[in-house]
């Protein structure tokens, strides 16, 4: 009698017969979501016609790492690194989608230059459709004139410009382990398995506890950091503070990665109240 995993599974094999292999590869990130699509694709359906592609953005776990090199035909490099990035953008802080307000606010400002009419409502929260603008917390410091560089480009620069340029270089689209479940805003942007530019997401629509039991029932094998954080991304990233999974990433990595993403994130710890210094000095004993 076929169950809802055997269904699944049958179903995301016929999504699969809709792409031609040689014009895709898969995005691997070493994470829980990718590598479901890892062993689908080498274990389930027993297919090597599909590259495996991964990002060393010098900011993973070491399992994670250590994960993307074993798995991966190539490895992609960012060709800037974090420091260089935070000291031309800024860093991460309170959302993906905050900080991309207030980056192009504060970059107006520095410009001597108003920010568009929809950015300057953001700030100043009378935006009045949808999403109405930033937390009162994240507005006040912004609005101070003290507020450190803020950027939601982060990601763009460590993992994003590495794909895009890839792409660009070989003309393959990308499979993506994304899931519409895990956030409000990929709900809107991934409703099917394609999207307007042809990139693949075939498991848009698998739930948490589905893949729970896809990954038990065929022993699929799962990061130890899994144990303590639900999600894996760039090591000490702020944007899991709300929580405390920033606060747990750190307990977890060793003292020169700890001290790494101290320096790296300090300034919107210090605005979020992670307490990274205690965390530092726990080690240090």
């Amino acid at each position: 009698m076929i169950d809802d995993v055997d269904f699944y599974l049958i179903d995301l094999k016929s999504r699969f017969d809709k792409i031609k292999p040689n014009m895709y590869y898969l995005s691997y990130s070493g994470g829980k979501d990718s590598h479901f699509l890892y062993w689908f694709i080498k274990e389930y359906l027993k297919r090597d016609d599909i590259k495996i592609v991964g990002i060393n953005t010098y900011m993973e776990h070491h399992e994670i790492r250590d994960r993307i090199i074993k798995n991966c035909d190539i490895v992609l490099y960012p060709k800037m690194k974090p420091f260089e990035i935070k000291e031309k953008y800024g860093i991460p802080c309170f959302s993906k989608e905050q900080d991309f307000y207030i980056y192009y606010y504060q970059n107006a400002v520095r410009k001597g230059k108003q920010p568009s009419k929809t950015i300057q409502q953001k700030i100043d929260g009378t935006y009045n459709k949808g999403f109405s603008g930033i937390s009162k917390k994240a507005r006040e410091y912004v609005k101070s004139g003290q507020a450190h560089k803020i950027t939601h480009l982060c990601c763009h620069y460590l993992k994003k410009e590495p794909a895009r340029r890839f792409e660009k270089e070989t003309g393959l689209k990308p499979i993506l382990g994304i899931r519409s479940n895990e956030s409000a805003m990929r709900k809107q942007q991934y409703k099917s398995c394609f999207t307007k530019d042809k990139k693949f997401t075939p498991i848009h629509d698998l739930s948490d506890e589905l893949l729970d039991k896809i990954y038990k029932r065929y022993n699929i094998e799962i990061p130890k950091v899994y144990e303590h954080i639900c999600r894996t991304g760039c090591m000490g990233c702020p944007y899991g503070s709300y929580k405390h999974d920033t606060e747990k990433e750190l307990k977890l990595i060793n003292e020169n990665q700890l001290k790494f993403v101290s320096e790296y994130f300090k300034e919107s710890y210090d605005v979020l109240g992670i307490k990274y210094k205690e965390i530092i000095g726990d080690k240090d004993e």
